[in-house]
């Protein structure tokens, strides 16, 4: 059979598909999730908590707790709060944090960033509940950085980083914006944090000793140095601001994060610093003046990329063509991508120093890469304007839905707007009181879960828009 008979029975399968099936949900959007969140304090599953549906929070969401002191967690807000209430050093500062950075660190032994750290004064890492806000802490006194905090934010408008400093060494804090210093670690035009990948996180506490890439797990040395600063009796007293879980923390164990349904520390810390991530490469994507025409092609060159989709001699001759015409030479994601102004090698190489290591785009969340959580964000926004897509994932029932709840997803559209809610619409003080009660442990099996069950239709419908 040819290609073009092949395409036309294919098609013609997805089209009576379409007709037998009723009317798709509805896609959601990041304006439109607040309006359809609700909290029914839970259902049980499979010896836990669950959501109700996609669109549950469990619990009742507000802003911000009270009585916290800064509640507009951005550098201009941090800024304000600064200046408005006469702060004057780090260590002020600090105690005037929102519980979900008081909560969600890292302590860091050896830096590859500019200030010192060691055993006994490692590094403060705050990553918050969502990772959009990052700031490195000095510990050392005798460290030339100690008055100065490094402070990154996701602008949420234009998805790109901004890497500023806070120098706290004069009478008056002063702010130097977007440092240029910061970029030959973390980039230029497509700059993003530096951490370390999945199952690999040098020089910070809870990485795992043994040779090759394993999971967290504490050493004696970290697990004695955390001990005691718990204990109050760590070598600094800017560890005073941490919340910590009431455990005592032994060699292979993980810390677990305070107030956390889940808690496994370094892990989590990919997930919040990924999701930011993502969330920013998929923002400066979609201001691309190409990008509306290159949807179904990216959803496309995913399915490539996975070894799930291939194209014949007269399929590849248009892809060729349709990656020339959007500024790419070659009908590749990673091409795709670049020729839409998202380089990967430099946005998803969070594990390297931009100018002086050679890039790795495969940085892990556990499950999901980078690429896994940018292609969820664009299959959701293809879903919004194609009519036939949201029919399919609103009508094909998800077989492995939501693990350990099966009444929270039905269908495929359920299971991505469940992952949308829980990786890039709830941040903040929300997604640390959903947190608290509920933490979705398959969050980041994005391909298995969202793209590989429609992929032969995903996959037909996705060359038909070349």
């Amino acid at each position: 059979m040819s290609d073009n008979a092949r395409n036309r029975v294919s098609l013609f399968t997805i089209s009576i598909f379409f007709v037998l099936v009723g009317s798709p949900v509805g896609a959601l959007t990041s304006d439109d999730f607040e309006q359809r969140l609700f909290h029914s304090g839970g259902v049980a599953g499979n010896f836990r908590l669950c959501p109700k549906s996609a669109f549950d929070t469990i619990v009742p969401l507000s802003d911000s707790s009270a009585g916290e002191s800064i509640t507009d967690m951005t550098i201009a807000g941090v800024n304000r709060y600064i200046q408005e209430n006469n702060v004057r050093s780090i260590d002020e500062l600090l105690t005037r944090l929102p519980v979900h950075y008081r909560t969600n660190f890292s302590l860091v032994e050896h830096t590859r960033a500019t200030g010192q750290s060691s055993l006994e004064r490692p590094r403060i890492i705050l990553f918050g509940s969502d990772g959009m806000l990052l700031m490195n802490i000095g510990t050392k006194p005798d460290d030339p950085t100690y008055h100065k905090l490094d402070i990154a934010q996701l602008h949420k408008e234009t998805g790109a980083w901004e890497f500023s400093v806070f120098d706290f060494t004069q009478q008056e804090p002063v702010l130097t914006r977007n440092a240029e210093s910061c970029r030959e670690c973390h980039g230029g035009k497509n700059s993003r944090p530096v951490w370390g990948t999945n199952l690999d996180w040098p020089g910070v506490f809870g990485d795992n000793i043994a040779e090759g890439p394993q999971g967290e797990a504490l050493d004696d040395r970290h697990a004695r140095a955390m001990n005691s600063i718990m204990a109050g009796e760590g070598a600094s007293g800017r560890f005073s601001f941490l919340l910590w879980r009431d455990e005592l923390l032994q060699r292979g164990g993980k810390r677990q994060i305070a107030h956390h349904d889940f808690g496994a520390e370094l892990l989590l810390s990919n997930i919040a610093m990924g999701s930011a991530t993502a969330r920013g490469a998929f923002t400066r994507l979609k201001n691309h003046h190409k990008y509306d025409t290159a949807k179904s092609a990216l959803i496309l060159a995913y399915y490539l990329r996975k070894g799930n989709a291939f194209l014949s001699h007269n399929e590849q001759k248009k892809a060729d063509k349709f990656a020339r015409e959007l500024g790419a030479n070659e009908f590749t994601l990673d091409a795709l991508l670049e020729g839409l102004g998202v380089d990967p090698h430099e946005a998803f190489s969070l594990a390297t120093l931009h100018s002086l290591e050679p890039p790795h785009t495969n940085w892990s969340l556990g499950r999901a890469d980078l690429y896994d959580l940018l292609m969820l964000q664009v299959f959701n926004d293809l879903r919004n304007e194609n009519e036939n897509v949201d029919r399919l994932l609103s009508n094909r029932r998800s077989e492995l839905g939501v693990l350990d709840c099966p009444t929270t997803a039905h269908t495929i559209a359920d299971v991505i707007d469940f992952k949308m809610v829980h990786l890039f619409y709830l941040t903040g003080y929300q997604r640390y009181q959903v947190n608290r009660v509920f933490y979705p442990l398959d969050l980041e099996d994005i391909y298995d879960r969202v793209f590989l069950p429609v992929s032969a239709a995903m996959i037909a419908l996705s060359k038909r828009a070349l």
